[in-house]
């Protein structure tokens, strides 16, 4: 009896040892993934990682990582016109993480994340910088001007949706309606007013700079910005979108 409870004992010792092991190997990766982010993206600020799923040694040894959380400020995208556009926040969710090259590269089964545009950046991405806000509903108010032949810059204010765009890789205008401004010009329609407004705002926000594989699933308007919804397969940690 006292060797079985001493055995017990031994058992619950090398178990407790095993999981302070384990946590403070996967506390060391996750600092290692961040840093490795954080260069890798150029970002202002060490990002937070959170590799779930337990052991961590077992997964490591294995090869394969169960769960990644990535959260981050300050990422930074391109837009159409060559601007740069920094994300509020960048969350992600990264199922099954293949690591491959010596750990150097970090390929997940799947993906999802949000990220947050603030109407500021948003406007920074159109050449003109329109202003931009919240409309309720699903849509956002713009004010910007349109170039009429003959008479020069008018100023108008309309609403619109965004979008996906570009088969997933960036967002744009659409369904733009609620012109003012425009109307009551002589020789433009309603048609041609609208298609001024559409050549105007001409938006197009690239998010060339999210890691290779997302691709925009749903754009979200709201009172602090626009919540942009990513999601891919065979996503990768260290390429980022061309």
């Amino acid at each position: 009896m006292r060797a079985a409870r001493r055995l017990l004992i031994a058992l619950v010792v090398l178990f407790g040892l095993f999981v302070v092991a384990d946590r403070v190997a996967v506390t060391v990766a996750e600092s290692q993934v961040a840093s490795k982010l954080q260069t890798e993206r150029q970002l202002t600020k060490k990002p937070g990682v959170s590799i779930g799923g337990f052991p961590f040694l077992t997964q490591l040894a294995g090869g394969k990582l169960d769960d990644v959380k990535i959260h981050t400020n300050g990422m930074v995208v391109r837009g159409i016109s060559g601007d740069q556009v920094t994300l509020q926040n960048f969350d992600a969710d990264l199922k099954g993480v293949k690591l491959e090259n010596n750990y150097s590269t970090a390929v997940a089964d799947t993906a999802t994340g949000t990220a947050l545009v603030s109407y500021t950046d948003l406007s920074d991405a159109i050449q003109s910088h329109p202003v931009i806000g919240y409309a309720g509903n699903g849509r956002v108010t713009v004010a910007d001007t349109a170039d009429i032949p003959g008479l020069g810059q008018k100023k108008f204010t309309a609403t619109a949706k965004i979008v996906p765009s570009g088969n997933g890789t960036g967002i744009g205008l659409s369904d733009i309606s609620g012109i003012t401004g425009l109307s009551g010009i002589p020789g433009v329609t309603s048609q041609m007013a609208g298609n001024l407004a559409f050549e105007a705002l001409g938006l197009r926000l690239s998010l060339s700079g999210l890691p290779q594989g997302l691709a925009v699933t749903q754009v979200q308007p709201g009172p602090d910005g626009v919540t942009v919804s990513v999601g891919g397969s065979g996503v990768s940690l260290t390429a980022t979108e061309a």
